[in-house]
């Protein structure tokens, strides 16, 4: 068994789902999920987004919850029938520590690719570089649950009919959390002014259309000299879905520092699509983003 602990929003239970699959294919067995910190409700909303599992509500993939006692032997808690104390501290040495696999820092760790079976993972292994050798089965695993119907079938539609850019902008919690907008921040309207620029300058752009959690903030300073969509709120369908779904179907992309962002790019299907991301993805620097963005990806 190989058990993935998910926290985050969707990007970030992308990330962790994808690594889980690799290695529990690399070793033949089982992959299980826990929730728990999912559903920890201890911090404040205004200091943490509180998220839920969202990933098996997004594509049609069939998640099998750990149990109880499979969660409570990886975090080094003794079992009721297990007697003794003494006995418990030696079954957690031998079995909790050495089997708990905790992300140090987030660069790109080429060992956690050897682990063998009987593994929890818990941290947020943003890179491509875990799960690359397996991309093929991971494409195949994120079907979208539900097909695009009514006003987003036809904006699906029209997105694929032309050079169509994607730009998903990323406000909300990173302007108003003391965490996140420490930790990451907003970026200004230069970034997307910029990376229009560069998209324009290696080839001709048909349409922008405009992904956003602030459409006043959008509408204020995302103003380009080719015809621009933004997309409402109306298409953002259960879970984010919908919204999500449109952003794959996009030619080129323009992210910003989110891995909502980042996992639209990824799954983007044309061959000759263009994703431009930020050269600073933190701003605090304790964080290594390194391995964050894929080689062939612009960084501006």
């Amino acid at each position: 068994m190989i058990l993935v602990r998910f926290t985050g929003g969707l990007g970030n239970q992308l990330f962790q789902y994808a690594l889980g699959t690799c290695l529990a294919s690399h070793n033949k067995t089982v992959l299980k999920i826990d929730t728990t910190l999912l559903e920890d409700r201890s911090q404040p909303h205004e200091v943490v987004t509180h998220r839920d599992l969202d990933l098996d509500h997004v594509f049609d993939i069939a998640l099998e919850q750990a149990s109880v006692g499979e969660i409570t032997l990886f975090n080094g808690k003794s079992y009721n029938h297990i007697p003794g104390k003494l006995y418990n501290k030696f079954w957690w040495n031998l079995q909790g520590k050495k089997n708990l696999i905790v992300e140090q820092g987030r660069n790109f760790h080429s060992e956690i690719l050897k682990l063998k079976d009987n593994k929890c993972l818990v941290g947020a292994w943003q890179s491509e570089k875990y799960f690359k050798e397996k991309k093929e089965l991971i494409r195949e695993l994120l079907v979208f649950r539900d097909s695009l119907g009514g006003a987003a079938k036809e904006l699906g539609i029209k997105i694929q009919s032309g050079n169509s850019v994607c730009i998903s902008t990323r406000r909300g919690d990173y302007v108003t959390s003391p965490v996140y907008s420490k930790t990451l921040g907003a970026l200004p309207a230069e970034y997307f002014h910029r990376a229009i620029a560069e998209l324009q300058s290696k080839q001709q752009i048909d349409h922008v259309y405009v992904f956003t959690d602030d459409p006043e903030w959008s509408r204020s300073n995302l103003k380009f000299s080719v015809d621009t969509t933004f997309v409402g709120e109306e298409y953002n369908g259960p879970r984010y879905a919908t919204k999500f779904q449109l952003m794959t179907l996009c030619r080129h992309f323009i992210i910003p520092n989110s891995t909502f962002g980042w996992w639209a790019a990824w799954l983007g299907t044309h061959p000759d699509k263009t994703v431009v991301a930020p050269a600073k993805w933190f701003l605090d620097p304790a964080y290594d983003d390194s391995d964050l963005v894929p080689e062939n990806w612009v960084r501006i």
